[in-house]
């Protein structure tokens, strides 16, 4: 039996530099599908059906422990990927393991709160960056990848708007 347990510890990049200087935690985009409504004769109220592959605004947070260049570096419309790497820790048949995984995110700024000033205190600045493309690799295998400017959305491999594209 394999449990997951947590994430070990993790890395930030843009490109090939570690950003350091941001706190333990990044919050990362929640995929939230628009939708339609269908409503009619054969239907109890409405029903809210997906749109296959097409979400809202898919943001990531990156909060910093004060105001550093690399803060306004994400700013720019640079097309640098934003990379995060980390360890999760997992219980195998009583044993501890890990097992690595990578998020790359494309994305265009889109807000920065340059936090507050206190003394003896952290300023916890933050930047908000919408993102437009996300792959995610669990232990070396791709289980999302969603690219909105591409008209890509697989899932563990699986082309989700293959029965689309060859429609269109």
């Amino acid at each position: 039996m394999i449990m997951p347990d947590k994430v070990t510890d993790f890395n930030v990049y843009t490109n090939n530099t570690k950003l350091v200087g941001i706190t333990g935690e990044v919050t990362l985009p929640s995929l939230e599908a628009l939708t339609s409504t269908v409503s009619g004769t054969g239907i109890l109220g409405e029903l809210e059906t997906v749109n296959i592959g097409h979400f809202g605004s898919t943001t990531v947070e990156l909060t910093w422990k004060v105001l550093l260049d690399k803060t306004f570096n994400l700013l720019t419309y640079s097309g640098e990927a934003l990379i995060l790497r980390g360890a999760i820790q997992r219980i195998n048949n009583g044993k501890v393991d890990q097992i690595g995984v990578k998020i790359t995110l494309k994305w265009m700024p889109k807000a920065l709160d340059m936090g507050k000033l206190a003394q003896n205190a952290q300023m916890e600045s933050k930047n908000t960056l919408e993102v437009f493309y996300i792959k995610v690799e669990i232990n070396g295998k791709t289980t999302l990848e969603l690219d909105k400017l591409n008209y890509v959305f697989k899932v563990n491999g699986k082309d989700q708007l293959s029965a689309i594209k060859k429609l269109i």
